[in-house]
């Protein structure tokens, strides 16, 4: 009886070690195959060829100012210049750059410009208003001085007035704005002035009150006069 229970037990280790030792060889795979499918954040190296979003910067946005300085089918405003006897640049004429040959020095509000050729520019009247109309682009209540014009044509040609441009500066020499409303009542200068005649227009410009005293008023009419200058006060 001994002899058999001791068999029984001699049969058994065989097993319990071949057990063991299985369990063991699959747990030493496991181990194996984790090591060899995820690597250590010290022996791993990144990809150089690969990009990330979060290190890549996100482009910029860059505006390209337009070439002209303005809008699209509009010239800049010219600003005063240099010269102050010609402080606001003359306008272009069909693309041809603006070479008068005709010149004047610029006056008080109270006396003509006089050229060399015969024609003359003249203050005629001054006054005084407000605008009352209403509605889009209107301005009820600002003042205005309006101002009314004559050209004469004393000279041998004909004067095409249809490019003519009236500049107003304030007493500090910025640009004040024109007035277009109703009661304003203005008329441009326009049309081909013959030789021997004379023409008016009138002219509304938002001219602060404090610069009465003070205004610098450019008549350009033509290529081939240089601008017509007022300076002084129009109260």
């Amino acid at each position: 009886m001994v002899a058999a229970r001791s068999a029984r037990l001699t049969l058994r280790r065989p097993r319990s070690t071949a057990w063991a030792a299985s369990i063991a060889a699959a747990l030493l795979c496991l181990g194996l195959s984790a090591c060899t499918a995820a690597p250590t954040a010290e022996s791993a190296e990144p990809d150089p060829t690969r990009t990330s979003a979060a290190t890549t910067p996100a482009p910029t946005a860059s505006a390209s100012p337009s070439a002209s300085g303005g809008d699209q089918g509009q010239d800049p405003a010219p600003t005063p210049g240099a010269d102050p006897d010609q402080p606001i640049p003359k306008v272009g004429r069909g693309g041809e750059p603006v070479e008068p040959t005709q010149s004047a020095e610029p006056e008080a509000p109270s006396d003509p410009v006089s050229y060399p050729d015969g024609v003359t520019v003249r203050i005629t009247d001054v006054s005084f208003g407000e605008e009352t109309a209403k509605g889009p682009g209107s301005f009820p209540g600002r003042g205005y001085a309006r101002l009314t014009l004559e050209l004469s044509n004393g000279s041998s040609e004909e004067i095409d007035l249809n490019t003519s441009v009236l500049t107003v500066l304030d007493k500090d020499d910025n640009r004040v704005q024109p007035v277009y409303a109703d009661e304003a009542d203005v008329q441009d200068f326009a049309g081909t002035l013959a030789s021997g005649k004379s023409t008016t227009a009138v002219y509304a410009f938002a001219v602060p009150d404090d610069s009465h005293s003070q205004i610098t008023l450019v008549v350009d009419f033509d290529a081939d006069h240089t601008s017509a200058v007022f300076r002084g006060g129009i109260d």
